[in-house]
């Protein structure tokens, strides 16, 4: 069983203006500055919390040239953030100081929300959980201008969208654990007990919704938690009792990782808690140059001329 969303990657079309909008508008952490281990000439940077623990990990491959996507069934169409319900004024006066585009306050689940766009038009909301569900142990990143009043702490949830809820309630209640806890109209809330943090899934059932297209702008993966090696396999074994293709197990050196595409269309990954971002770098020193797991430092010089310049702070 998983205890929840582990990170979620989408696709940015600039790595400038991604690294400025989820560090300076969202007040995130860029905790790594990497690359896409299986397209070395394309940037991967992961922004979250003080560490980057999972169940705060929003990632970006940087794809050029850039080509812009669509939302759709198929793909992960919306991402949840958490901060306290208090904030939400806070935040709605900043996205309009800032220029972000953004909507009105909605409530769904009993839960107020915020719904906003990036500079690709990625689709995220900002959810109000109130403080006594706010795990006491999480470490938000704060900036000059984000205090921990208002600072993002973890995912809240992530929708998916797709054609038939048959498509995609076996992997989430037989290999990971999810029990459904309520609906809405055409949205299905599941949750995994015994987890406070990232532990929500909203699906989006709507058969005569549009098949989305991959790229810019759009959810590439979603990764859920797996405590250590032991309980990975378990999940795997589990989404090949279901007849799906799951990868061998990949190692991306700050977690272990297995993907497989699910019957909707989504693409899933199943990683390992650990070894987490200071595999390599110190606390202080995260996101700070370029780091390449040991099995490409070889070829540092050949990938850093390969990529466009991005100066972090």
């Amino acid at each position: 069983m998983t205890k929840g969303i582990h990170h979620i990657t989408a696709i940015a079309s600039n790595a400038v203006e991604n690294l400025q909008f989820y560090t300076t508008v969202l007040g995130l952490r860029l905790v790594k500055k990497t690359v896409n281990q299986d397209d070395v000439e394309t940037y991967h940077l992961f922004f979250g919390d003080r560490m980057g623990e999972p169940g705060m990990d929003l990632t970006f491959f940087v794809f050029l040239p850039p080509m812009q996507g669509a939302r759709g069934n198929g793909l992960v169409t919306n991402i949840s953030l958490a901060v306290p319900e208090s904030s939400l004024g806070f935040w709605q006066t900043r996205f309009q100081q800032l220029h972000v585009k953004h909507e009105v306050v909605s409530e769904r689940f009993g839960q107020k929300r915020v719904l906003f766009f990036d500079h690709d038009n990625q689709q995220l909301e900002l959810v109000g959980v109130d403080d006594t569900e706010l795990m006491a142990d999480s470490e938000p990143w704060t900036t000059t201008q984000i205090s921990k009043k208002e600072a993002v702490r973890s995912f809240h949830s992530a929708t998916l969208s797709v054609i038939s809820l048959e498509s995609v309630e076996p992997i989430l209640t037989e290999v990971l654990g999810y029990t459904k806890l309520d609906a809405e109209e055409h949205v299905h809330l599941y949750g995994v007990k015994h987890s406070q943090r990232a532990y929500l899934l909203e699906v989006s059932e709507q058969p005569s919704t549009a098949m989305g297209f991959n790229a810019a702008g759009t959810v590439h993966h979603i990764a859920f938690r797996a405590k250590d090696e032991t309980e990975q396999l378990s999940m795997r074994n589990k989404v090949l009792e279901l007849g799906l293709y799951p990868t061998e197990v990949i190692n991306r050196f700050y977690f272990k990782s297995v993907y497989f595409r699910s019957p909707a269309g989504i693409l899933f990954e199943i990683a390992t808690d650990g070894p987490g971002f200071t595999a390599d770098e110190k606390e202080s020193e995260l996101g700070k140059k370029l780091a390449l797991p040991p099995f490409l430092e070889s070829r540092r010089k050949e990938i850093e001329s390969n990529l466009p310049e991005l100066k972090v702070e």
